[in-house]
């Protein structure tokens, strides 16, 4: 018997976007520079969008918005509703497909200022850490053995500049070398010679000893100190490390000044954090107060001004367009309008979130980051109608020039702490803050304790456990009270 086939009918329900959808959530996440590299990326895609000259739209130039909509006709086709007035009308206009299509640009043309390569694009990249060891290593003329086991090493350094793997890796880094320990400690050595001193160290304490060698310095109290006495000196106990490095406390101190003038992170110059690497960041938005009220502007400077382009409109109305080209114009023109609604509609959204914000955290802007309140992305999204993936997204990656200081919009959003009855609940930030100026303020040979703080913020209406505080304490790289204390 043959199995009987079944056919049976299921509907279903799914929800699937779109890729235009898809591609507009995704703009929601761009901050300012990755928008502007979108926008340039269109323009150069689509003849049909063009950038708006500051003339053409006067006050109108500042906002991102459509000079023409295209809307279904009674034939499926778009029209353009806003019909814009030629000077000079011509019987027919012509598209010059050259511009569309760069392959098929005259090579008799000359090449104006608009085709060079944009400023950013000219621009060096910074040298990585690993390009600026093998450089030298090069320079010095090494046996290829040597320079290949160097290269290997180098490859294997982490951020600080220190062999990431340290001793219990040497096993594994050999089996892939094909070298004996022997050698390979010899070739690291060479390494830790390079500029910056002391990369490829195994850990801090031949780092520092690597750097004070190089300053024939092998006799001096802070190569003592590194080498017998380095945990005691994150104690600050100045008279207990004295008395047990059997120096005088005149002579500790300006061997900590020595230490503190050595690099423990020979890699820190090369860091690839874009924070590091890129310390400028540019606001997405300015809050600024303009008499008694804050106004929320945001960062439009150099930001190409869009429009769907008039000549390819004016040539889609006369209808003198070959088959093909008129689709390809139709899709254009949409994508233009499209592009144009999206980025009109990211800058109206990021506007309003910025503007719930401010409502929600005045005292903060008016008195500083003690005045923080507890804040969430779901109130945001409630006061302004929106979809809480929506605010959260909006707010990434994102930065806001305020009398306070360049903060990321994520700032504003902290978790709540329940206060003492009658002063009402305080943000996670606040706290934070308030620690830091606990530390701040204390006396260097008697430091407060995370108990102690504990204790103070009660006094202050605030009720915390001491995990807690610990917690918020190493987020501030504050050390323990142990570590903090200074004794003479």
């Amino acid at each position: 018997m043959f199995p009987t086939l079944q056919h049976n009918l299921k509907i279903t329900t799914q929800l699937r976007m779109t890729p235009q959808l898809q591609q507009a959530v995704k703009m929601l996440q761009y901050n300012r520079a990755e928008l502007v590299e979108f926008i340039n990326s269109e323009m150069l895609e689509n003849p049909t969008l063009e950038e708006q000259e500051p003339q053409d739209g006067g006050d109108e130039a500042r906002e991102f918005a459509t000079t023409s909509s295209l809307e279904p006709a009674p034939n499926n086709e778009p029209q353009a509703v806003e019909k814009v007035a030629d000077p000079e009308p011509s019987p027919e206009t012509q598209i010059d497909w050259t511009r569309v299509d760069p392959a098929e640009r005259s090579p008799r043309v000359a090449k104006t200022s608009d085709d060079l390569p944009g400023y950013d694009q000219t621009l060096t990249r910074e040298e990585t850490l690993t390009e600026h060891l093998i450089w030298q290593l090069r320079m010095l003329r090494l046996e290829p053995g040597v320079l290949e086991a160097a290269v290997e090493i180098v490859h294997n350094l982490d951020e600080r500049g220190w062999f990431s793997e340290g001793e219990e890796g040497w096993n594994g880094f050999v089996l892939v070398s094909d070298q004996d320990a022997g050698f390979l400690e010899k070739v690291r050595h060479e390494v830790m010679g390079l500029d910056p001193i002391g990369v490829g160290a195994l850990g801090l304490r031949e780092c520092l000893l690597v750097q004070l060698e190089a300053s024939n310095l092998e006799k001096s109290h802070a190569y003592s100190l590194i080498d017998e006495h380095l945990e005691l000196l994150g104690s600050r106990d100045l008279r207990r490390t004295a008395k047990i490095a059997k120096i005088s406390v005149d002579e500790l101190e300006q061997a900590m000044s020595m230490i503190a003038c050595l690099e423990p992170r020979p890699g820190r110059a090369f860091v690839s954090s874009d924070l590091q690497r890129n310390p400028f960041i540019t606001p997405d938005v300015h809050v600024l107060k303009e008499g008694d009220e804050w106004v929320v502007h945001l960062n439009e400077d150099g930001m190409p001004r869009l429009r769907v382009s008039r000549f390819y409109q004016q040539a889609f109305e006369r209808g003198n367009l070959g088959k093909e080209e008129r689709a390809y114009v139709i899709d254009r023109l949409r994508r233009a309008e499209w592009v144009t609604k999206c980025i009109y509609q990211r800058q109206t959204t990021i506007r309003r979130v910025m503007e719930s914000i401010l409502r929600f955290q005045r005292d903060f802007f008016d008195s500083g980051p003690k005045h923080l309140k507890p804040l969430v992305l779901r109130e945001v999204a409630d006061d302004i109608g929106a979809h809480e993936s929506t605010v959260s997204r909006v707010t990434s990656n994102k930065y806001a020039e305020t009398p306070q200081g360049l903060l990321p919009l994520k700032y504003f959003f902290s978790a709540r702490l329940s206060g003492s009855s009658g002063t009402g609940d305080v943000s996670a930030e606040a706290v934070r803050q308030r620690i830091a100026g606990i530390v701040k303020s204390e006396d260097v040979t008697k430091p407060y304790s995370d108990a102690q703080i504990v204790r103070l913020l009660k006094a202050e209406g605030v009720e915390i456990a001491r995990r807690t505080v610990a917690k918020y304490r190493e987020q501030l790289h504050v050390p323990p009270a142990g570590k903090r204390r200074v004794r003479r």
